[in-house]
């Protein structure tokens, strides 16, 4: 039910405060009642539901609709490229006095593999990572230092460090290696995950010249790669097993509902798989549930089809598209739930869930290397699993129990008459057009939004709307009228109220066998009355 400020029409009671309390000569004791409609409003499905998931049929029944992502595999998660450091450290072999200009220590291009498991890469492109360098000279005069990764360019240059680092002195330093590419086949370009590199280390021209002694350290360098993301990756993705869960979503639908039943009579649920990835996988969801955190119960979703089954995952396939169109062609596979499929699928909705669980393993490239090394993945695409939720409102309410918090404001911003009220009634008017009844019950929270007294206990009736026998659509709406007695303590109570609960209980005002559409233009018209007994003496 939709938030409402209640404000309550007391200008009378400051007519009357003015006149007989502010200017009064005598005191003579009177009597009078002021009435004051604090709510008048009227109350559709999307007050009781959540209304962003409502769906208006062609009929004019409502469908809830709802669509979230169950889980999602992306390139991160598929490539989990690790921190990797290179260490250059390295003593003289020899005594010796090197002039300024000289070499002190250099290497010839080598190739490293870069770890990273069972996959094996041989092209990619960077989104994000940084290649984090330390470089420190421990000796007396300044040395430069020249560091090269070959396979690794930007606009065909290959990444370089070149930096003078002061006698005894150390400098730490990044590059960002976003959109940076990388040739991971090695020099002879039948490789894998090979990085080749090279380091040489100079006297600095302007120093002096310098004498080495052997055991004398001359290069320390730390060369790291960090947060590595890909943006393109091609290669051998390699066979491995991602587990999910057990863990869960929320699941919003039913999210003023907190007590109840609620019997549908038909739903249907679609399990959407979209593979992104150039890679084969399977998947086996183990465990897919409905939790109701208001009631703690859990019901587990029996579907052979989709639950307790594998699925295989066919790869997706490369358009060769530049941004922003897109680099891939995802396979999307649908798998439908519904009563002829699950037995238990009903149950599954009805137990009015707030949120969905989960549980569930992904393979990737359970074959092998059968594109020949032609895997590929792009940032942004991957695995992803939705839920899609269709229900027609064709349903059986037994207790549904809604709760909401009404902002209220009886006495009005520095009204002072209200203590002169000593007792009085609320009137509430309700003009039903749903086919099933409401128990009403009023809370009343103090300062610190805790419940301190109520008002309607027992629940009061709101009577359902008849419907036609043929249709099955509300003959006319049903008028009720319920009167809240207030003595003089729960009037001041009332005054100093600023917000109330407000709680409904539906139910079908039908045979409990049969099942009605709820249709948009249904309605309930409340209008709240205060009628306050004011005494002046």
């Amino acid at each position: 039910m939709r938030r409402i400020k209640i404000i309550a029409a007391l200008v009378g009671l400051l007519f009357f405060d003015y006149l007989f309390v502010s200017c009064h000569k005598t005191s003579p004791s009177w009597d009078t009642q002021i009435l004051a409609p604090v709510i008048n409003a009227n109350l559709s499905i999307n007050d009781i539901l959540t209304s962003s998931y409502l769906k208006s049929n062609p009929d004019n029944s409502i469908s809830l609709v709802y669509t979230d992502s169950l889980y999602g595999l992306n390139i991160d998660t598929l490539l989990n490229i690790p921190d990797t450091v290179l260490v250059y450290d390295t003593t003289s072999p020899l005594g010796a006095t090197v002039n300024p200009g000289g070499v002190m220590f250099a290497t010839n291009p080598t190739t490293t593999q870069y770890p990273i498991g069972s996959v094996q890469l041989v092209q990619g492109i960077v989104q994000s990572g940084y290649l984090l360098y330390t470089l420190t000279n421990p000796l007396t005069q300044p040395v430069d230092y020249l560091y090269e990764i070959y396979n690794i360019t930007l606009n065909a240059a290959p990444l370089e460090i070149k930096r003078t680092v002061n006698a005894n002195a150390t400098i730490t330093d990044s590059i960002n290696l976003s959109k940076y590419n990388i040739d991971f086949t090695g020099p002879t370009h039948n490789g894998y995950n090979d990085i080749t590199a090279s380091i040489k280390v100079t006297l600095d021209p302007g120093a002096s010249s310098l004498t080495v002694n052997q055991g004398d350290k001359i290069v320390d360098a730390h060369i790291t790669f960090r947060q590595v993301v890909p943006y393109y990756a091609k290669g051998y993705f390699g066979t491995t097993t991602k587990t999910f869960g057990p863990q869960s979503v929320n699941f919003p639908i039913f999210n003023k509902i907190i007590a109840g039943k609620l019997n549908l009579q038909n739903v249907s649920v679609n399990l959407s798989i979209k593979n992104g990835f150039g890679v084969d996988a399977s998947l086996f969801l183990s465990e897919l549930y409905s939790y109701n955190s208001h009631t703690r119960d859990t019901v587990k979703l029996i579907d052979n089809g989709v639950v307790g089954s594998t699925i295989h995952i066919n790869r997706a396939t490369p358009t060769n598209n530049a941004p922003p169109a897109s680099p891939v062609n995802p396979t999307v596979q649908n798998f439908a739930i519904n009563p002829s499929t699950s037995p238990n699928i009903l149950q599954w909705l009805d137990n009015l869930p707030t949120s969905i669980g989960y549980k569930l393993q992904v393979i990737t490239d359970p074959l092998g290397n059968v594109s020949g090394s032609n895997d590929f993945a792009y940032y942004g695409y991957g695995i992803n699993a939705n839920i899609n939720v269709s229900i027609p409102l064709s349903l059986i309410a037994n207790n549904l129990t809604l709760v909401d918090t009404l902002a209220v404001n009886f006495a009005g911003s520095g009204n002072a008459a209200s203590k002169h009220v000593k007792s009085g009634t609320l009137t509430l008017y309700a003009t039903n057009g749903f086919p099933f009844s409401a128990g009403i019950e009023l809370y009343l929270l103090n300062k610190n939004n805790m419940i301190y007294d109520s008002l309607l206990v027992p629940a009061q009736s709101i009577a359902a709307a008849p419907v036609n026998a043929i249709t099955e659509i509300v003959a006319s709406p049903r008028s009720s009228v319920l009167i809240i007695s207030l003595d003089a303590a729960h009037t001041q109570e009332l005054f100093n109220t600023k917000n109330i609960i407000l709680e409904a209980r539906f139910n079908m005002g039908t045979p409990p066998s049969t099942y009605l559409k709820i249709y948009s233009y249904y309605q309930l018209g409340v209008k709240l009355v205060a009628n306050f007994d004011y005494e002046i003496n």
